[in-house]
């Protein structure tokens, strides 16, 4: 793919629909809405009472509710379970926040690659919401670090264009590919140096990419 070396007629207006559609991913995992808020705000626990599920195991994973979702867990639920709208268990704890819920359900053998109905992964939310220690548990149980989530955007890519130097430094960790551009052609040190970032492009860079 062509890299862009400065920035391409509508491109601003993307990257706002873009960032538009990833707070409402945010805003439907932790069940709530958010108006305004930057990508690198990490999400915060609980929401309105709404929120569409379908039963108590999904409730307990989405409120970090460990007692009660290790008791259905033994019990022999699947730890991939979701709810009406089809999203799993893991990606509601890691939108929600809740470290001790994901390293359950990962004990468990939850998948950590599977997928919202949008492409939304568990790993791709960590990123964007900058949770290094939710990345780095997923990561470790296996979350593939190059899987593509929401707007088709790798990890690397979505911590990156989220200011996230945590959650970029724990990928760095792994074999992520560092070749890896939007859709416009910009590789993350690219947008790192376009947005000033220099933290995040020093990790880059010290990774080897130029």
């Amino acid at each position: 793919m062509l890299r862009s070396t400065g920035p391409l007629r509508g491109d601003t207006m993307t990257r706002k629909s873009l960032r538009a559609a990833s707070l409402a991913v945010l805003a439907l995992l932790a069940g709530t809405v958010f108006s305004g808020v930057s990508p690198a705000v990490a999400i915060q626990p609980g929401g309105p009472t709404n929120y569409i599920v379908d039963n108590d195991t999904v409730q307990a994973a989405r409120t970090g509710d460990d007692e009660t979702l290790k008791v259905d867990l033994v019990k022999g639920v699947s730890p991939n379970e979701s709810g009406r709208d089809r999203i799993p268990m893991l990606l509601l704890a890691v939108g929600n926040g809740h470290l001790s819920t994901v390293k359950l359900l990962l004990g468990y053998k939850a998948d950590p690659n599977r997928r919202a109905p949008d492409g939304t992964t568990a790993l791709s939310m960590a990123a964007l919401s900058g949770r290094a220690d939710i990345a780095a548990a997923l990561l470790e149980a296996g979350a593939d670090p190059n899987r593509s989530g929401a707007n088709r955007e790798v990890p690397l890519l979505i911590a990156t264009r989220a200011n996230n130097p945590g959650v970029v430094e724990v990928l760095l960790q792994y074999d992520v590919d560092l070749s890896e551009t939007d859709f416009t052609g910009r590789s993350a040190l690219d947008l790192a140096e376009e947005n000033h970032l220099r933290e995040i492009a020093g990790l880059l860079r010290n990774a080897g990419m130029q």
